[in-house]
């Protein structure tokens, strides 16, 4: 059953522009196999039990793996005027609310106002809550505590306390501020905040049409608050903010979405579910993701989003667009540089694509990110309040955005007179490239040919004018801080206590880790893995996995008796700095040559390591690290073998049609090889493709991991690729060392895909 399934089913669910849709049985089908391989989650089989829920028709939603375009609406059609986009940010609420927060019925009138005795003031809304000067309100504050009663029967209770400062006002409100907001002339606005049962307003049970979670139920109640603060005459009507951190700032975020009387959002360290969009995190992002989030809080969100676990590309909304929706209104989004659950990288991204709204309703200045250091709830407080009053007209300052990850290719390539001369490439289709060699001595030919063409399009680090690297962070910013937390990041016992390390240097300085069993005596020259992380900007190669026991794969491998080497890639991690002034530091270089570089600068200094048997090293890639490992493998004969998990999707057949992205998503979208974007459109002149890649790595042992669900590849085409790349293999006899696994996944890295991945290098890279 399951080889016809994955011949016929996934052959419709991952083509961009399928012409049939999906069948109950197939629904059915999908279902039991997620199920299979998704963590246990009972109060999701429960709902299943209770509703006989199904999948959406995944082949019926547009497939995105781009952060969804908010002036496009779901049939494709263009926003072009502000009247269009109030059309297309009803569409936007509409399936947030069937897809992902639940629906939420009509806000109710407000009924009762009913004084509250001071003695039971509520001790806060939530926000940000830290000590100090915040905490207390500034002297002559009048404290007010109301209950505010509405709904069916009038049985919805929020009781709301107001600490208004001294004067006559009128004053702006900060819906979830501290008291001391007082002090800046602000009124501070607290209600039970809480989104977990079983503290949290159970408002469904009155509402048992609706499907909202605790996320909407508690976005819901803002609104009855506002109707409160507009009874008000010491309340500025022009001037009401919100604001939250982590679960609350994802509920602040909503709930300035549903509700267009909030002026201004401070959502703070929202995650995924929030600002931060899903498709920009998740195992993908070596972040918290909707597996982890739907099992995790189960009741935060509507249950069906669950389904959507690693088809994060058929979600018809994302982060980006509740970003865009509170425009034109003010959002400041904030997240600390080291974000352990989110991905800063794709706070970024959300806040460009926002942008576009923003200015078609021309007010650009009125979206702001601020990124202070430290992990998930860092925050500048006094930054904030400054955003506050210049959004509502009480300072002349300004605000700089201060972005980490700024690109722009069309100025990249004015700038640096880069151009490409197509003619000079002819297209090449299917196995016109490696069918022709017939010989070993016709494909070491070849390969240098392809070797030129690899090194042309990952560029030459000569003719930068902007210095050196920016400084490295220090080892304790993440990875110390990661290790000592230990389970949600993968470093679990007993092998946490199993493993030793030490750190060393290699290239022009860059600090790097070497991880190896206890008690290694000295000159053990063991068997060496080099871990290549994926698209972790905030962690680099820590990651954030929320399942033990997935254990993280440096202490797996360890475990299986290897020394791994690990560093932070370029732009990412400890290195979030060199990512903005890389093009103006190496103009004709790529990100990715970078990363190349790196690797086999590692490399160079493994000798000095007596633990490591410099005849045995090997390359361990995830996803983007899988692009890394064949690129540096092709190039560097020292690499005796490599694992490629979900690292590669052949590049001439990866058109726009297909749904990942293409081309762009490498090169317009995010710099890591530029020179790709010159071939989009005419993806068959590539000079060099994966098959060919790997012919160069043969006859060295290669894994190539491949789920059936990865958003970010065609398998049929990888599979095709590998088929070539055999061709080669053969002329060398070793047609059994280039593997290809096809598990029905999505793109992530359980134990168990670990623990078979393992296996096979015990017997092939030892």
């Amino acid at each position: 059953m399951q080889k016809h399934f994955l011949s016929t089913v996934l052959a419709l669910l991952l083509s961009a522009n399928s012409l049939w849709s999906m069948t109950v049985e197939q629904r059915r089908d999908y279902l039991d196999h997620l199920q299979q391989i998704l963590p246990a989650d009972p109060p999701f089989n429960q709902w299943l039990e209770k509703t006989n829920a199904l999948p959406p028709d995944f082949d019926a939603l547009p497939r995105n793996n781009s952060l969804p375009d908010p002036l496009t609406f779901l049939n494709g059609r263009k926003v072009k005027t502000p009247a269009d986009w109030q059309k297309r940010r009803a569409e936007i609420i509409k399936y947030y609310e069937l897809y992902d927060i639940g629906t939420i019925p009509p806000k109710p009138k407000l009924d009762q106002i009913v004084p509250v005795d001071p003695s039971q003031i509520h001790p806060g809304f939530g926000g940000f809550s830290f000590g100090g000067p915040w905490a207390k309100a500034v002297e002559g504050s009048v404290t007010n505590t109301v209950d505010l009663k509405y709904g069916p029967g009038d049985k919805i209770t929020t009781r709301v306390t107001l600490t208004i400062p001294p004067g006559k006002g009128p004053f702006p409100v900060l819906i979830g501020g501290m008291p001391g907001v007082t002090s800046r002339g602000y009124i501070a606005c607290s209600m039970n905040e809480s989104v977990d049962p079983p503290t949290a307003p159970n408002i469904a049970q009155y509402y048992p049409g609706y499907t909202f979670g605790s996320m909407g139920q508690t976005a819901f109640t803002p609104q009855m608050i506002v109707d409160y603060l507009y009874t008000l005459t010491n309340v500025d009507k022009r001037c009401i903010a919100i604001t939250g951190y982590s679960r609350t700032g994802k509920m602040a975020a909503i709930a300035a979405m549903l509700d267009e009387r909030i002026t201004a959002c401070v959502a703070g360290s929202t995650g995924v579910g929030g600002i931060l969009p899903w498709r920009s995190a998740g195992e993908r992002g070596s972040g918290e993701g909707i597996e982890t989030t739907t099992r995790n809080f189960p009741a935060w969100f509507t249950p069906g989003l669950r389904f959507f676990a690693g088809r994060e590309d058929r979600l018809p909304v994302d982060g980006n667009l509740m970003a865009a929706t509170i425009a034109p209104r003010s959002l400041l989004s904030i997240y600390g540089l080291s974000d352990e659950v989110g991905n800063i990288y794709g706070n970024e991204q959300s806040y460009y694509s926002a942008e576009k709204v923003y200015r078609l309703l021309g007010v650009p200045d009125r979206q702001s990110i601020l990124h202070p250091p430290g992990h998930h709830g860092a925050n500048d407080l006094n930054a904030t309040m400054n955003w506050l009053d210049i959004q509502f007209g009480r300072s002349s300052q300004t605000w700089t955005n201060d972005f980490l990850f700024p690109w722009d290719f069309n100025q990249w390539r004015t700038n640096n007179h880069e151009t490409v001369d197509l003619g000079k490439f002819p297209a090449h289709h299917g196995d016109d490239v490696l069918g022709s060699v017939s010989s070993v001595a016709d494909w070491e030919t070849k390969s240098g040919e392809i070797r030129k063409s690899v090194e042309w399009m990952l560029g030459s680090p000569e003719g930068g004018t902007a210095g050196p690297d920016p400084a490295q962070r220090p080892r304790s910013d993440v990875v110390d801080w990661a290790t000592g937390r230990g389970n949600s990041f993968g470093w679990l016992q007993p092998e946490k206590s199993q493993t030793e390390y030490r750190s060393f240097t290699f290239g022009d300085g860059t600090r790097a880790e070497i991880y190896y069993p206890t008690g290694a005596v000295a000159n053990a020259k063991l068997p060496t893995v080099i871990w290549l992380h994926g698209f972790s900007y905030p962690m680099g190669y820590m990651w954030v996995y929320h399942q033990k026991p997935d254990l993280h794969p440096i202490l797996a491998l360890v475990r299986a008796g290897y020394a791994v080497v690990a560093f932070d890639q370029t732009g990412h991690g400890s290195r979030t700095a060199e990512f903005a002034t890389f093009y103006d530091r190496f103009p004709h270089w790529s990100r990715l040559g970078r990363m190349v570089a790196d690797t086999r600068a590692v490399m160079d200094a493994l000798p000095d390591q007596d633990i490591v048997d410099t005849n045995r090293i090997y390359l361990y890639g995830y996803s983007m690290g899988g692009i890394v490992a064949l690129h540096t493998a092709a190039l560097d004969p020292r690499v005796k073998g490599v694992v490629s998990i979900c690292g590669f999707t052949p590049m001439r057949t990866d058109t726009a049609a297909k749904g990942t992205g293409g081309l762009a998503r490498y090169s317009i979208d995010l710099p890591l090889l530029p020179r790709l974007g010159f071939f989009i459109g005419h993806e068959a002149q590539l000079p060099y493709d994966y098959d060919e890649l790997l012919g160069m790595i043969a006859p060295r042992p290669i894994y190539v991991l491949q789920p059936q669900l990865d958003r970010d590849a065609t398998p049929a085409d990888v599979e095709a690729a590998i088929g070539r790349s055999k061709k080669i293999y053969s002329l060398y006899n070793a047609p059994d060392k280039l593997v290809l696994d096809e598990p029905w996944d999505y793109n992530r890295l359980p134990e168990a895909t670990q623990d078979r991945i393992i296996k096979w290098m015990s017997e092939n890279m030892r």
